[in-house]
């Protein structure tokens, strides 16, 4: 198997910040999710064939303590032994335009070795800065598999000032850095 997976919920509504009360998450993480969704809808568009089963994943639950990712690698409804690999995405849209950190669990080297290489392969012409952020693994939806050996990799930029705030609209992101980041996992 291969998870491709983002979360789909953010902090919600709270106390109003210039009349605002709507945290939109639109790097965190409607980019991670509409990344996924993007790429099952090309995946099923061009009739894709692959060697392996491909699970996509939206998660709940990530900002109130990993809840959805911790109940399904709890309790999976597929061999967590029989995944290759785990490609998370959790804000893919912000920073700068070309730049974007993957880390992973002990297991994931050649899942950043993959990226790379595709990367190279297809021209996407990303700047990959691998393993600089081990703290990032356990306050995202791959901590959990990867707990449990599962290969996994977090795809992710840097916290930006719109990081949980109102101000995380759509008008901020870098569509161009949120498809070559979903090219490359497809």
């Amino acid at each position: 198997h291969i998870v491709v997976s983002a979360h789909y919920d953010h902090v919600g509504i709270r106390n109003p910040v210039d009349g605002d009360s709507i945290y939109n998450g639109a790097d965190d993480n409607a980019s991670g999710t509409a990344a996924v969704l993007a790429i099952a809808d090309a995946m099923q568009q061009a009739r894709m064939r692959t060697d392996a089963s491909i699970i996509f994943i939206a998660f709940t639950g990530e900002e109130a303590g990993l809840r959805g990712s911790r109940f399904l690698a709890g309790k999976p409804p597929f061999a967590l032994a029989r995944v290759r690999g785990m490609f998370n995405m959790d804000m893919i849209s912000r920073g700068e335009p070309d730049l974007i950190f993957v880390d992973g669990g002990k297991e994931a080297g050649p899942l950043r070795d993959l990226l790379a290489n595709e990367n190279r392969r297809l021209k996407i012409g990303l700047r990959l800065v691998m393993g600089t952020h081990p703290d990032w693994l356990a306050r995202s939806d791959q901590g959990p598999f990867i707990r449990r050996k599962v290969p996994a990799v977090l795809l992710s930029v840097e916290d930006h000032a719109d990081y949980h705030e109102v101000t995380d609209t759509a008008d901020r992101v870098l569509p161009e850095l949120a498809k070559r980041v979903t090219r490359l996992v497809m």
